[in-house]
């Protein structure tokens, strides 16, 4: 495994071990007990950062390559295997088990089974969503934006109004300028 696919398999990796606490015990005890509130953060920014990562993928890639599934399969290599999200599941699951308090386990293989089904719906969810940007990216580029155009204008037509005889008879206030100066 690459350096590049450690953020996301620790991401995917928590995400899964949350699933899978939540599918082994379905919801008697918090995971990671007092933790549990730091972890689940954790698990959210770690998801809103991953996108993000992913999205500015996209975006670079989306000027160079004309179609979103070509796009989403060179995105692919940022992903790890459903493998490694299963080590960093299994690390992470071991790692909450430690600090809450003792109480009933389930079998190892049952964990070890619920763990591998979550690594891989992790995986197959972070594909989804590699494909999901990936086609936006791409229309978003390909849209060639199209220049301002004018409003246009309304003509409005004015109503000819009949004159009243006071307004046809109106002078002005006072006399033209040249009337006055001629006076002098």
């Amino acid at each position: 495994m690459t350096l590049r696919k450690v953020p996301s398999a620790l991401a995917l990796g928590l995400l899964a071990s949350l699933a899978a606490h939540a599918l082994l015990y379905r919801g008697a005890h918090a995971m990671g007990a007092e933790f549990q509130a730091l972890l689940l953060q954790v698990a959210a920014l770690s998801l809103v950062a991953l996108i993000a990562a992913f999205g500015s993928a996209a975006w670079r890639g989306a000027k160079a390559i004309a179609d979103g599934s070509v796009l989403a399969a060179r995105l692919g290599g940022y992903l790890p295997s459903p493998l490694a999200v299963f080590g960093a599941a299994a690390a992470w699951f071991v790692l909450a088990e430690a600090a809450e308090p003792r109480h009933a386990g389930t079998a190892l293989l049952l964990t070890a089974a619920a763990l591998a089904l979550a690594a891989w719906l992790m995986v197959a969810l972070g594909r989804g969503i590699l494909s999901v940007l990936a086609r936006a990216a791409i229309a978003i580029v390909r849209c060639a934006f199209a220049p301002r155009t004018q409003p246009l204008r309304r003509v409005v037509f004015r109503v000819a109004r009949p004159k009243t005889p006071q307004c046809a008879r109106r002078l002005f206030a006072r006399p033209p300028p040249v009337v006055w100066l001629s006076r002098a």
